[in-house]
């Protein structure tokens, strides 16, 4: 955005003071419409009849703001109080320049971050979470609870993963394959194991014999 600069002590310089109402108007809005449009102070006749009257732009002329022109007007020494359309650009292109090697910048730090994050999620998933490759074989393997390692007394397999404490994830976890084999192995055992028969109960007939056995009641102790 360019600025269309007035002094503060415009309002009350005898020239503006001699103006009529009209021609101080025209003076500010064609400053203004020269600023957005980079004409460096040049105000065609077309674009004067939107902006004011021909009285108005003649009485700029003759209290020496402006300079006629063979299109139009032009204001006086617009380049000494005005920034010129050049610098104007040059302003623009330097402020895209560190707009774009600010982004440039920022992409490329979130891209490195990611590299790290990639790395140090791969150290962890294998080798802080993943057995040896060569286990020692006097350790047990926490791992790899299968149905030959559980002893009597231990607890089964967790039915979840350790890292993300469930299965329902994207991520390539190796420590869920490693828990979710212990525990489908630990389950298959579980359903291999013989069910333990139900106490038998004594249902006594008249005779005194049971119902459900060949038990005679006076054979009990």
């Amino acid at each position: 955005m360019a600025w269309f600069k007035v002094d503060d002590g415009f309002w009350s310089h005898p020239k503006i003071l001699a103006l009529s109402a009209d021609a101080v108007a025209l003076w500010v809005r064609a400053g203004a419409y020269s600023c957005q449009h980079l004409t460096d102070g040049v105000i065609h006749e077309p674009v004067l009849r939107l902006l004011g009257s021909d009285a108005a732009a003649v009485e700029l002329q003759e209290a020496g703001l402006w300079l006629r022109t063979g299109g139009g007007y032009e204001f006086h020494d617009w380049d000494e109080y005005q920034e010129t359309s050049e610098t104007v650009k040059k302003r623009r292109n330097d402020a895209r320049d560190r707009q774009r090697r600010a982004r440039e910048a920022r992409e490329k730090k979130r891209e490195q971050s990611q590299s790290e994050s990639r790395v140090t999620e791969g150290v962890s998933n294998g080798v802080s979470s993943l057995p040896p490759t060569r286990p020692d074989p006097t350790r047990p393997d926490p791992l790899n609870k299968s149905k030959d390692s559980l002893r009597e007394g231990e607890h089964p397999p967790p039915p979840k993963c350790r890292k993300h404490q469930t299965w329902d994830h994207d991520d390539n976890c190796r420590t869920c394959g490693a828990d979710r084999r212990a525990f489908e192995e630990w389950e298959a055992a579980e359903a291999k194991k013989p069910k333990p028969a139900k106490p038998h109960v004594h249902r006594w007939l008249k005779d005194d014999t049971c119902m459900g056995c060949t038990e005679r009641k006076e054979d009990q102790p």
